[in-house]
């Protein structure tokens, strides 16, 4: 047998990071599934809606065809899953159990649907159910995201989960609105859930800036300003500065369902567009690294060549001018002591920096990714002590950061160490 030599170790490393991005290039495509899945769900969410506030009168066969069109992507998700599970052996537990969620949402989806076209479901519960499966399928994509092993495709999923979050949120404003015109008056709960909502979208979609590209940021400004939004805001007026128990006139409903699914279509094109610019970087990736690897065979080769020529040992290694601690311990930019050419020295000189500079990258989203779950804890622990909601919670956090002149992770960490109350 062959003794293991640095030549084989290095190669290995780099076919074991082909093999790397190859896996993290079918997880998104099932994130592709599953925000896929989770628009046209927001879509049999708004037409059950409608049908339930209309008394099953309109909407009926437009929630058929919906279904209809779920049941076969419901099918899509689960060979997209298949693949997803395939070629990832080392799922956590987490994971596993988030899918766990999400598949026992899909075989109880039926049921649901029965209840709806029955009317034994009121509309807050519709919402709520609906609500409740998406929120198990974005919780995924978060978990998928915080489990990525490249910065660029990390912040690209970072930046979808927030899109998608916000799209969410949106969906559900379309519901409320839908059901406070389609009822013919203002009740001041569902008015309080709206502006709930509002500000659950202005924040996910101002994270989704934070994080997306400058191309994805102009895109959404330009829909922001778009006649569609401007009217849309009108409308918006109209429902939450309605008093409580006005009268709404009907056919308002069906222009403010249209401008609501108009303006989600407009954050799905930009969904996609997000999703197709993360499988072209993937692509280059890919290439890149199966580039890198053809490189290194033909580079030892020569070394090899050359070694056998003359009979000078390569003791690089041990030559005490040459930090090759740097290269070990994983250093970036390190660019103080160049290595020799022509050697195996070189080769790890330069996969060690290369891996460092991904750690490096890396570990900047998963900070933004472990401080988004902390301030979510936190939040979750004030909603529940103090019996408040999501959004008023955040803005507990969010007052309590500026007056104290602190990050609002800082507040979070306060609140989940069991320190003193918030006022």
């Amino acid at each position: 047998m062959r003794e293991i030599s640095p030549d084989q170790t290095i190669i290995l490393a780099k076919i074991r990071h082909i093999d790397e991005l190859e896996r993290l290039s079918i997880s998104t495509e099932f994130v592709e599934n599953i925000g896929l899945i989770i628009h046209q769900l927001q879509a049999e969410r708004g037409a059950s809606c409608l049908y339930l506030a209309s008394a099953g009168k309109r909407f009926g066969k437009e929630r058929g065809d919906i279904i209809a069109e779920n049941q076969s992507l419901e099918l899509k998700f689960r060979e997209a899953l298949q693949r997803h599970l395939g070629n990832n052996p080392l799922i956590d537990a987490k994971q596993l159990t988030l899918l766990s969620w999400t598949l026992l949402g899909f075989d109880q989806l039926t049921a649901l649907r029965h209840q709806v076209t029955l009317h034994q479901i009121s509309f807050a519960d519709c919402i709520q159910s609906f609500s409740r499966f998406i929120g198990s399928l974005i919780s995924l994509i978060f978990d998928i995201t915080d489990n990525a092993v490249n910065s660029k495709i990390s912040t690209y999923l970072l930046a979808l989960y927030n899109l998608v979050q916000a799209k969410e949120f949106a969906g559900q404003e379309r519901a409320v609105g839908s059901y406070l015109f389609g009822s013919g008056t203002v009740q001041q709960e569902h008015q309080h859930k709206l502006l709930e909502l509002i500000a659950l979208q202005d924040r996910h979609f101002e994270l989704f800036c934070q994080f997306g590209s400058d191309a994805w940021r102009e895109a959404w400004a330009t829909s922001m300003n778009s006649s569609l939004s401007l009217e849309h805001q009108q409308y918006r007026r109209k429902l939450t500065q309605a008093k409580d128990g006005q009268s709404m006139q009907a056919k308002d409903g069906d222009q403010w369902f249209e401008l609501c699914s108009q303006r989600l279509t407009e954050i799905w094109h930009i969904q996609c567009e997000l999703i197709k610019d993360m499988h072209d970087t993937l692509e280059t990736l890919v290439s890149h690294a199966r580039a890198d690897l053809a490189n290194t065979r033909h580079y030892l080769g020569k070394m090899r060549h050359q070694a056998n020529q003359t009979a000078t040992l390569d003791s690089a290694f041990f030559n005490l001018s040459i930090p090759v601690e740097n290269a070990y311990t994983f250093q970036a930019h390190d660019n103080l002591h160049p290595y020799p050419m022509e050697s195996i020295i070189s080769l790890l000189q330069q996969q060690s920096q290369q891996i460092a500079e991904i750690e490096n990258e890396l570990s900047e989203t998963k900070k933004a990714l472990a401080e988004r779950k902390q301030i979510e804890r936190a939040k979750g622990l004030l909603m529940s002590t103090m019996n408040i909601s999501e959004v008023d919670a955040y803005k507990i956090m969010r007052r309590t950061a500026m007056e104290q002149n602190r990050k609002i992770i800082d507040v979070a960490d306060n609140i989940l160490s069991r320190q003193p109350p918030l006022s």
